[in-house]
Formats: structure tokens, C-alpha cells, sequence
């Protein structure tokens, strides 16, 4: 059987990593190796990781970084550290959990499809405490699925919904990873939200990939990994659209409608902020850009601007899960 590297970044994860890690140790298949790179500053994170490495030497390497290196050159780090026996690459966060067939299913697919280079899978979320809050996100998110075959890069960002959801659903031979690094929009940028879907775009409009209809990830939703919390997200996501545009990887009616789309995302995490301002400023940024694309969803956040705070606050606590 292959060897696999898995690589996990950790950022103030001392409620979750200890599950993560076990997650990797009860993995049906034991040719592998976790590689964590910890990028907390203070609280127990690495402590916990020091005990695993303590008690799995040969199974679990990892390096704790000050100061931090943040997402884009943390991974990167930890790419070079594979062992030169791994012939699969897989991702997971650390705050996220695999099943336990998890890595082994991919193999399997691997197997069978040899000219596929990326194998991914459905998932369900949970909450800080591991209960399950949503399952089958694929099918209640109706994202478009595909099974050895290409994406064409117009539907891959034409989608409502990230095709390739999150480092921690994907699996990748070495080869992709030798061959489209991990990288970032601005050279001097150490923060890169939308790394995974580049990488995942580059992989994926190039080379067949496999999708798993089976929930064999567990995607932890929190505070602190909302897009609430993380407004630049989107910003970063339309600097890369138009990168796109710009390489001529996309045509010019795709990029408008994805802009659109975009504007109307950063619309409502500033009133899901109760930032109304903001909301209505890109609100008008996403009706430049098209303005029927989405249109019913507009006159809704155009409503929820204008209706009193506490009915906004309410309407938002029903329809977006919480962690």
C-alpha cells in the first residue's frame, strides 16, 4: 500500500487537536505519516501535539513556529518535511476530523481510476463539542459533484459553492503537489484564505478528479473559522477571480457573474456584522457587476437592510448554523 503525508496547520487549536490527531491514528490504513506545523503563539496547542510526538515518534513529526508563519508558508514547510516514500499527499486541519476509512477509501479510488490526481469527499459539520449540526453538505448545498473528469475553469468559478469544500475533504498525488505549489495572491502575504481553492482550481481544470459520496470528513464550524469572522475572505476570493480574467482562464461573462456573486456574499457577512453601511455599499458593488444574477437574493438582502435590527438578528439565527 502507498504511503500517504498528511499535513495539518494549527492555530490556537488546544480544544480540538487532540481529536484531530486521534482521528489520524485510527485510520484504517497505518503506512502514513502526520506532519503538524503549529503556528500558536500561547496557549496549549503545542503542548498537547509535544505529547503525541512524544508517544508516536515514528508516526507524527511536527514543528512549532515562532513567530508564526501563517497558512501559505506553513504549509509550504511542511511539504518540504514529506517523506520521499509518500506517493499521496492529504490535508487536515487542525481543528477538523477524519472517519476512520477515510484515507483508505481514496486509495481504493486511486486504484482503480490511475489517472486521476485528486480524490475529495463529502462531509458533515460539527461544533465545538463534535455534534454533528448539518450532514451531507454536498447534497444541502446542491454543489455539482464529478467523477473522473476534468472541471472546465468556467464552471469551477461559475459555482455558488467552493466545488472542492476546505483543505481537509482532499487527497492529491505528489506529482500535483511537485507541480502547483501553494501559493498566495500578494508575494509579501503570509495570510491566504483562499489558498485551497487555487490550489484545488489548478489541479482540477487540469486532470480528472474523484468525488466520495460519503461524509468521511467532519468540518468543525466555529466562531472563529465563520466567514463572519473572516470578512477578507471574499476580497481575497475576488482578487483571484480576477487573476483569472486576467490569465484568460475564464471569459469575461463568467468573471461579471462570479463578481457579482462575490459582492453579494461581502454584502451580507457585514450585515450578518449588522454593518449595514457596508452591506448596502456592496450591495451596489454586486448590481454593477450583473444586475439580474442572483436578483431575488438582492431584493432579500436589500429587505433584511432595511427591516429593524432584532428582525435581522432573529431571521439570521434561524437560517445560518452555529457552532
Amino acid at each position: 500500500m502507498s504511503k500517504i503525508s498528511i499535513i495539518t496547520t494549527t492555530y490556537n487549536h488546544q480544544d480540538f487537536i487532540a481529536d484531530t490527531i486521534q482521528s489520524i491514528l485510527n485510520q484504517s490504513i497505518s503506512d502514513r505519516e502526520l506532519l503538524i506545523g503549529d503556528d500558536s503563539p500561547g496557549d496549549e496547542t503545542w503542548k498537547i501535539i509535544q505529547k503525541y510526538t512524544k508517544k508516536y515518534p515514528d508516526k507524527i513529526k511536527a514543528w512549532h513556529h515562532s513567530p508564526n508563519k501563517w497558512i501559505v508558508e506553513n504549509m509550504n514547510f511542511l511539504i518540504n518535511k514529506i517523506s520521499k516514500e509518500s506517493k499521496y499527499i492529504a490535508f487536515l486541519e487542525g481543528d477538523d476530523l477524519r472517519e476512520k476509512d477515510c484515507l483508505k477509501s481514496k486509495l481504493d479510488i486511486f486504484d482503480i481510476y490511475p489517472k486521476v490526481q485528486l480524490v475529495y469527499n463529502n462531509l458533515d459539520f460539527i461544533d465545538k463539542h463534535n455534534n454533528i449540526i448539518q450532514k451531507d453538505i454536498f447534497g444541502f448545498r446542491k454543489i455539482g459533484t464529478y467523477q473522473n473528469t476534468k472541471i472546465s475553469p468556467d464552471t469551477y468559478v461559475s459555482a455558488n459553492v467552493w466545488p472542492i469544500i476546505s483543505w481537509s475533504t482532499a487527497m492529491v498525488t505528489r506529482s500535483m503537489i511537485d507541480k502547483y505549489s501553494i501559493t498566495s495572491l500578494h508575494p509579501d502575504s503570509k495570510t491566504y484564505s483562499v489558498s485551497d481553492y487555487d490550489f484545488y482550481f489548478q489541479v482540477a481544470t487540469n486532470y480528472p478528479i474523484y468525488y466520495i459520496d460519503k461524509s468521511l470528513t467532519l468540518y468543525r464550524r466555529h466562531q472563529s473559522n465563520l466567514s463572519a469572522s473572516n470578512p477578507k475572505l471574499m476580497e481575497e476570493l475576488s482578487g483571484l477571480i480576477t487573476l483569472y480574467k486576467e490569465k484568460k482562464y475564464i471569459s469575461n461573462s463568467i468573471f461579471s457573474k462570479k463578481m457579482s456573486h462575490n459582492k453579494l456574499i461581502q454584502s451580507i457577512i457585514y450585515l450578518e456584522n449588522w454593518n449595514r453601511k457596508k452591506s448596502f455599499e456592496y450591495l451596489k458593488k454586486s448590481l454593477n457587476y450583473s444586475f439580474l444574477n442572483h436578483f431575488i437574493m438582492k431584493i432579500a438582502v436589500l429587505k433584511l437592510i432595511c427591516l429593524p435590527l432584532f428582525v435581522s438578528k432573529f431571521i439570521f439565527s434561524k437560517i445560518i448554523k452555529r457552532g
